[in-house]
């Protein structure tokens, strides 16, 4: 099953984890410290390793952040989870704030009347989310800083990350090798006067390179970091058990190194770099410096002008889930009103979908 129906929220451990956060905040001279949702390859959903906003606070919905200074801690939530919020965490310890209506700096400004330093992990923040914020402070007293993450100082139990195998996303669903891909952003670069393209969101590095992988629940990616050359050739950040059986794949002109090594690599990069700063981390762009190119992640649009391999393949995978749809709509006209609760319609749901060994994941969790 994909979908266990666990409840994860934990009220009870939000007061005694923002406490020892507080402790993190005092020992580093902080007044506040940002736990995002995201995490560093700013995706909708994450990993148990990087689900600190849940962790600390007990909410777990898929956008917010929290702001934990010394006397409060406002819990940002958007319009679908204002009614959750209050049932995920402690009220006493964490206050529900309006987001994005109340904008965090505003809120920084009226909870930090007489200014103070508020610390944020720059692997966690993109380059325009900073840029937005500072904005918003200018003038305040309240000045972001850079730090260590306070959360995993504090998180004894942390799960390790992600390290599922990926797999080839093969060239009849592809429609296109990723050589001919790499040859065509490589080609934009240097029309551009670029000498790299930064790359940090796992959808695009993996449509890139024609692979899959589930690191991340209900998404087909693989977490990485790569480094496009206006040669061709790329620079693929990954733990190495994720990639050992694509080596063939992968072939000649991708060279797979560890995530570790991706800013080193970064700064050896003769020439421009372009960056998303819709999504690249703050720790890149404070890396490249006056070297960053503010642009659009170069895979966003090939990626999403679909070829008709790819339109083909969407079509099939929409009648094989239409088929099971209409089955089990069928099963469930044909049980008695008010009989079934939802912890039995959503497996007999799953059961019809893997009829055919074609599911790999749910794309979400189906609201019955």
């Amino acid at each position: 099953m994909f979908q266990s129906f666990q409840v994860t929220a934990r009220p009870d451990q939000g007061p005694p984890r923002l406490a020892a956060l507080r402790d993190e905040l005092t020992a580093k001279g902080l007044d506040g410290f940002i736990v995002p949702r995201a995490d560093a390859y700013q995706g909708e959903y994450v990993s148990p390793r990087d689900d600190r906003l849940a962790w600390l606070t007990g909410f777990t919905g898929s956008a917010g952040f929290c702001v934990a200074l010394r006397d409060q801690a406002g819990v940002f939530i958007d319009g679908r989870y204002r009614t959750q919020v209050k049932s995920q965490v402690d009220l006493d310890h964490f206050t529900p704030v309006a987001w994005p209506e109340i904008k965090i700096a505003a809120w920084l400004k009226e909870s930090l009347p007489n200014g103070g330093v508020v610390g944020f992990d720059p692997w966690l923040f993109t380059a325009g989310q900073l840029e937005e914020v500072e904005a918003g402070l200018d003038g305040s007293g309240v000045t972001l800083v850079r730090c260590e993450n306070l959360v995993d100082a504090i998180w004894d139990d942390q799960p390790g990350p992600a390290v599922e195998p990926a797999r080839i996303h093969p060239l009849d669903l592809a429609g296109e090798p990723h050589g001919q891909k790499r040859a065509r952003l490589a080609k934009a670069l240097r029309e551009a006067g670029q000498a790299a393209a930064a790359l940090t969101l796992p959808d695009s590095i993996s449509w890139l390179l024609n692979i899959r992988g589930s690191d991340v629940p209900r998404n087909p990616v693989v977490q990485a970091f790569a480094i496009v050359h206006s040669t061709g050739l790329v620079d693929l950040f990954v733990d190495p058990a994720k990639v050992k059986d694509l080596a063939e794949h992968l072939g000649e002109e991708v060279f797979a190194a560890l995530p570790e090594a991706f800013l080193d690599r970064l700064q050896a990069v003769d020439g421009p770099v372009l960056v998303d700063k819709a999504s690249v981390p703050v720790a890149v762009t404070d890396v490249l410096s006056d070297r960053a190119v503010l642009g659009r992640d170069p895979c966003a649009l090939p990626k999403a002008r679909k070829n008709a391999t790819e339109i083909a393949g969407t079509a099939e995978a929409h009648l094989r889930d239409a088929a099971a749809m209409v089955a089990h709509l069928a099963w469930l006209d044909a049980q008695p009103p008010g009989t079934l609760p939802e912890t039995q319609v959503v497996p007999a749901l799953e059961a019809q979908r893997r009829k055919d060994n074609a599911l790999h994941d749910i794309s979400l969790e189906p609201l019955a």
